[in-house]
């Protein structure tokens, strides 16, 4: 027999500090950094649990809903925002005993259930506010220190994460490490505490273990405690986490535990505290039995005696059916349904015609299926004979980019992915390409140590004192007319070397068969096999704006703040390339020798789409590329009208295209773009069912013909890469329109930038999480409308009935009713909608032609 050592229980007992944390540390999601900003759920770990049950946990651990609170959704309805015909369909796909004809004899007055629960909903007493149910011993019971330790960890991390000069001098050193190395010299904190520091354990998993031990409580408890304290700050929390998992050796959420409660520990010596007290002795559970002023006004409104026993006890057992939480989210999925209804792709038979003309279309135009998009979609259809199609906007091409101007090379891909191949940008012109180098690097140098000074901590101060003087006339010209300095710029930027004619190597990064193989899988998942216009647009997409912290969130949403244009330009070589077209015929796509794909980039500040290789564009399609630029022109001045209705501040009686370049110039403009805001539906399928509807700029827009997709892999792709980033995406808008507080960045004009990690409110506090207000809202007023992702899919169910079945992460996102699936065979049916026991009939959602036959049931494969 072998004894354990006392080496290894000291391994275990670290070991399993270590799961505790994590446990703890679910409550957070992982915070990406300004520059790489990418939309994600803040509360994603509670996916894991159904949205119902969620709801009840957000609430308990961060305060905060998930959907709006019941006053307001009752003011919705009674803006007709919610129909009461939604709210009672809503409580009938939510509570089983509501589909059914029982009536209930309430004293002389007969009632279904469903109507007894519609009036509880509109009558019963409003609910309270959630509270967070964990504390940490000093919140209870000395506020003061709490709010001290939180200020000692925001000056910290402030430091460490946010001064890379200061950084670069503790390497090799791990957070608990520096801090227990530096902090003793914090003339801050008093002299016992800083000795108390100096004498703690040299491993942070020891620490925690040390306070544990004198608070003696059980293991629940303890990872009770200590996610209290993840949740105390929840920005650095989740900023530490994902350092920690993105390859920063020096951070762990372990360390910074160890330091919140090592330091709280000494701050505060009283230990006569419960975990009862606390709230780490088990869950709150919110509880279905009604009380009595709610059973008396849902009594009141149905006009009965609620002083009969018999009436009492059978109103009770109806309101039992429904919690607060339940509540909720039938209130939201009523609310859901009129959005859905607006957004729904309409009941056939429509083919709306798209642009003037016959015949082949001029081009083809691939836009990123970001909603953004669909805006100049629809006015490019409409001014001319233009196909557009939506595809993922890094046009799955997975791969890192190196730019020929220098710098790292970065990863041109959605975080999801693992870039496959290394692109790189190069010129045949070496002199003018050296000089363009050049100017390029001292520009660089110069902007990077400007940039260094002005976001340390230490020297802001000092560069205002020293370069004031300098700076301030140049200041003042480029507020009072930022049009006017861009184009200053511009005009001393045409005086330097110009960029010469670049390519990429994307033909040399892959091989001849993984060209054929991506080529193929792209085509047939944008549905685009055939009928191939004379120009084909990739059209990947950037946004322009000036000082501009969150810059990177009005990127592509899922590729860490990075453009499409290299993706875009990668792509297009692939499709042009002769003997990838050869191999491609072989397999049943034949792209005409006439078709040229052309890489581009929608700017979504000014609607410019700027085709990003006009040095290769032959003389046999320079005319059609000169009608397509005016088409495109046409497009932007539409679709920018229709966007500066809608943002704040718009010069109306400016032209479009000036207003939308001034916002993008304009260091002082809050509102350079709406961004995604309002997004509320992902719709996969042919152009056709979109076609000629205006949508708002509310749904993503993916291509998907099933004719093309014969093994249904396309579709798969799609449900489980972009619909996914979709959600993030949605889910993020959400909690940052919910919770601006929370889950939220507040207010942009008390932003306090932490070098490119993230946005403090004013000098200290938490990180802030999530997107500012001005990215969901204007004033006191909410624009985005908070609703889980609507999605619509056009194909087969035999396929989706597989994907559901093969795809964990769509099912569960779908069974757990963290988005609504609804989908339809031919753009004749009906939709129909997967529920909890399959797919169900929606024929409220559209109109529907009294002349079209529902499909058949049977053939849905309804349940699994």
């Amino acid at each position: 027999m072998t004894v354990p050592s006392l080496h290894d229980s000291v391994l275990e007992q670290r070991a399993a500090i270590r799961g505790m944390v994590a446990a703890a540390a679910r409550a957070i999601s992982p915070h990406y950094p300004l520059e790489t900003f990418i939309a994600r759920n803040p509360v994603a770990d509670y996916e894991r649990l159904s949205f119902e049950d969620a709801i009840q946990a957000v609430a308990s651990d961060h305060g905060t809903g998930l959907t709006h609170p019941e006053p307001v959704f009752r003011r919705l309805l009674a803006e007709g925002r919610i129909s009461a015909d939604d709210l009672a369909r809503a409580i009938a796909f939510h509570i089983a005993e509501a589909r059914s004809r029982r009536i209930l004899c309430c004293g002389e007055k007969e009632m279904a259930v469903g109507e007894l629960l519609l009036l509880d909903l509109l009558h019963a007493p409003d609910e309270e506010s959630p509270m967070p149910r964990l504390q940490t011993p000093t919140a209870l019971r000395a506020p003061k220190t709490h709010a001290r330790v939180d200020e000692h960890i925001s000056r910290w991390l402030t430091t460490v994460l946010g001064d890379t000069a200061w950084s670069r001098q503790s390497e090799g050193e791990g957070l608990w490490d520096i801090w227990r190395r530096l902090a003793p010299f914090d003339l801050h904190l008093p002299r016992r505490v800083r000795s108390g520091i100096r004498w703690s354990a040299t491993h942070a998993e020891d620490a925690i273990a040390d306070v544990l031990a004198d608070w003696q409580w059980d293991d629940a408890a303890a990872t009770q405690y200590l996610r209290a304290h993840v949740l105390a700050q929840p920005g650095w929390a989740a900023a530490v986490r994902h350092a920690a998992a993105h390859g920063d050796e020096r951070m762990s959420v372990t360390a910074l535990v160890a330091i919140r409660v090592t330091l709280e520990s000494l701050l505060f010596a009283d230990r006569d505290v419960s975990a009862e007290e606390l709230g780490y002795a088990g869950g709150l559970e919110e509880t279905a039995t009604p009380g009595d002023d709610r059973i008396d006004a849902v009594g009141r409104a149905a006009g009965v005696d609620t002083t009969d026993p018999a009436v009492r006890q059978g109103l009770s057992r109806v309101l039992s059916l429904v919690d607060p939480a339940a509540r909720r989210v039938i209130w939201q999925e009523a609310y859901e349904r009129g959005v859905a209804r607006r957004l729904a792709p309409a009941v056939a038979p429509v083919l709306r015609p798209v642009g003037p003309g016959g015949g082949r279309p001029l081009a083809q135009t691939v836009f990123c299926i970001d909603p953004r998009s669909e805006g100049i979609r629809r006015h490019l259809e409409a001014v001319g004979h233009v196909e557009t199609l939506g595809f993922a906007g890094f046009f799955a091409v997975p791969m890192t980019f190196r730019s020929a101007g220098g710098g790292p090379a970065v990863a041109s891909c959605p975080v999801l992915l693992t870039p496959r191949r290394a692109v790189a940008e190069s010129s045949s012109d070496r002199e003018p390409l050296a000089r363009w180098q050049q100017r390029l690097a001292a520009g660089h140098a110069l902007r990077t140590t400007f940039g260094k000074v002005k976001e340390s901590p230490l020297t802001p101060f000092a560069l205002a004192e020293t370069a004031g003087w300098l700076m301030g006339p140049a200041m003042a010209a480029r507020t009072a007319s930022p049009t006017g300095w861009r184009a200053l710029g511009e005009r001393l930027g045409r005086v330097l070397p110009a960029k010469p004619a670049t390519r990429l190597d994307a033909d040399v990064a892959m091989d001849l068969d993984e060209r054929v193989l991506y080529a193929e899988a792209a085509l047939r998942m944008m549905g685009l096999v055939d009928g191939f216009a004379r120009l084909v647009v990739l059209a990947g997409h950037g946004a322009e704006v000036t000082n501009n912290p969150y810059a990177s969130a009005l990127q592509c949403g899922a590729c860490g703040g990075h453009e499409g244009a290299p993706n875009a330009r990668a792509a297009a070589l692939v499709f042009n390339d002769p003997a990838t077209r050869a191999r491609l015929t072989l397999r049943g796509i034949h792209i005409p020798d006439d078709t040229l794909f052309l890489a581009a980039q929608h700017d979504t500040v000014t609607d410019v789409v700027r085709l990003l290789e006009p040095w290769a564009i032959p003389a046999t399609h320079a005319a059609d590329v000169e009608r397509l630029e005016r088409l495109l022109e046409l497009a932007r001045a539409g679709n920018a009208a229709d966007r500066l209705a809608t943002l704040p501040g718009a010069d109306a009686a400016a032209e479009p295209g000036r207003e939308t370049a001034r916002r993008a110039a304009d260091w002082a403009e809050a509102y350079p773009e709406w961004g995604l805001v309002g997004n509320a539906a992902f719709i996969v399928g042919p152009r056709s069912i979109t076609a000629g509807h205006d949508l708002g700029r509310r749904a993503f827009l993916h291509s998907y013909g099933p004719e093309a997709d014969p093994d249904g892999s396309g579709l798969e792709t799609i449900l489980t890469a972009p619909m996914i980033v979709a959600q993030w995406i949605n889910a993020q808008y959400a909690a940052s329109a919910l919770a601006p507080d929370r889950f939220g960045a507040g207010p942009k004009p008390l932003h306090n930038v932490v070098g490119f990690v993230g946005v403090l409110s004013g000098y200290g506090g938490d990180l802030r999480l999530g997107l500012p207000w001005q990215s969901v809202g204007v004033g006191r007023s909410l624009v985005h409308e908070p609703v889980r992702l609507q999605v619509f899919v056009q194909a087969p169910f035999a396929r989706l009935n597989q994907i559901l079945d093969t795809a964990e992460v769509v099912r569960d996102l779908v069974d757990k009713g963290w988005i609504t699936l609804r989908a339809r065979e031919h753009d004749t049916d009906r939709w129909v909608r997967f529920g909890p026991y399959g797919w169900v009939e929606e024929p409220e959602l559209s109109p529907i032609p009294a002349d079209t036959p529902a499909p058949a049931l049977e053939n849905l494969e309804a349940s699994r």
